[in-house]
């Protein structure tokens, strides 16, 4: 894991400059976190996009988001970009039974002023429907990078 992380952030240092997210950019990377894992985002407009990731906490979970970002919520820092999101998704944890949930997100992430990179922190309350009903929190930080269409 330490190298992954190592080798993401080696990319970062020399990638190339930044710029709006457009419909189809897809980022790849890591969470550490409830559950920890890869994780990966495609931006379906200026504003939405999907997340997804797999990961492991105390069973193998598999995830997936639609994500609102708001970009005038907190004020912008000089260099970088600073949205906060929302989104609504699904969990599926392998636990004996099998659970599936329903999640809510809720996140921040800084965008590298130079470099297609996105740091994140997320919050995630999940409601389990299935096999019975509870109350479960997830959420983490993570990093990802950005593979940019010309």
């Amino acid at each position: 894991m330490k190298k992954t992380l190592a080798l993401l952030l080696l990319v970062t240092a020399v990638a190339s400059p930044v710029r709006a997210q457009k419909a189809g950019d897809i980022g790849v990377g890591v969470i550490l976190g409830s559950p920890t894992g890869g994780a990966a985002k495609l931006w379906l407009s200026d504003h939405q996009a999907l997340s997804a990731g797999i990961g492991f906490s105390s069973s193998l979970a598999v995830y997936g988001d639609y994500l609102w970002h708001s970009w005038s919520v907190l004020p912008q820092p000089s260099e970088g970009r600073l949205p906060v999101y929302l989104g609504l998704g699904g969990q599926i944890r392998t636990l004996s039974p099998d659970e599936f949930g329903v999640r809510g997100v809720l996140g921040l992430a800084y965008w590298l002023p130079r470099n297609p990179v996105e740091l994140f922190v997320e919050f995630v309350p999940v409601v389990r429907v299935a096999p019975w009903a509870s109350v479960g929190l997830g959420g983490g930080i993570g990093l990802r990078y950005y593979f940019i269409k010309s």
